[in-house]
Order: C-alpha cells, then sequence, then structure tokens
C-alpha cells in the first residue's frame, strides 16, 4: 500500500469556495475508486490537507492525472501555494497525526 499526504495554503481568502468545490470534487472521485482504499481532507494549522490510501504507485497515479483530481491541481496552481504532497508505502491506514509527521519531516528537509 502507498499512502500519500499534501499541503496547501490558499493565495486568498476569496479563493476558498472553489477550492473546496474543486477539492470536494476529487475526494469524491478518490472515494469512488475501488483502488483507493481511503480518502480524507483536513485541516491543519491554516493549512489544507488531503490524505489518501492506495493499493498501488500504478492507481494513485492514474487518479492524480486524470478527472476531477487534474482538474483541481490545475486550478490549483492559481488558488493555492502548494506545501508539499508526499507519498511513503505504509502497511495500513495512517492516522493523520502520523501522516502529519512524514508531511513535516519531508517539508523541512525540503526547505
Amino acid at each position: 500500500m502507498l499512502a500519500a499526504i499534501g499541503g496547501v495554503s490558499l493565495k486568498r481568502w476569496y479563493y476558498a469556495p472553489e477550492f473546496h468545490w474543486r477539492a470536494h470534487k476529487a475526494l469524491n472521485q478518490a472515494r469512488g475508486d475501488p483502488l483507493c482504499l481511503h480518502a480524507g481532507v483536513f485541516s491543519h494549522q491554516e493549512m489544507y490537507f488531503s490524505l489518501s490510501v492506495w493499493h498501488d504507485a500504478e492507481a494513485m497515479l492514474t487518479f492524480a492525472y486524470s478527472g476531477p483530481h487534474r482538474q483541481l491541481m490545475q486550478a490549483a496552481e492559481r488558488l493555492a501555494d502548494l506545501n508539499g504532497f508526499y507519498h511513503f508505502p505504509c502497511l495500513g491506514v495512517p492516522s493523520r497525526d502520523q501522516a502529519l509527521q512524514v508531511w513535516e519531516l519531508n517539508y523541512q528537509a525540503a526547505g
């Protein structure tokens, strides 16, 4: 299994409605994918995060470059600052705190 966590911060407060609408469509896309074992979104320290767990890398990449998720990522360049996206192997669905630890370690290492 492969987990993926990504974080964004909105460039302007008034982008929130469009961002949330697009993110909700991408979340529904992930939840409807039989190779997605978990998909969720949450906020933390004024940022928005997505956490998903996939059967394998191919399933994750197929999702990432298709449908509503692809449209969200195209719009995200205009709406938000991308603050990192990381994937890591897992044996089960990581907790939000575990995923945030991975994200923070990678974000600090990249900065």
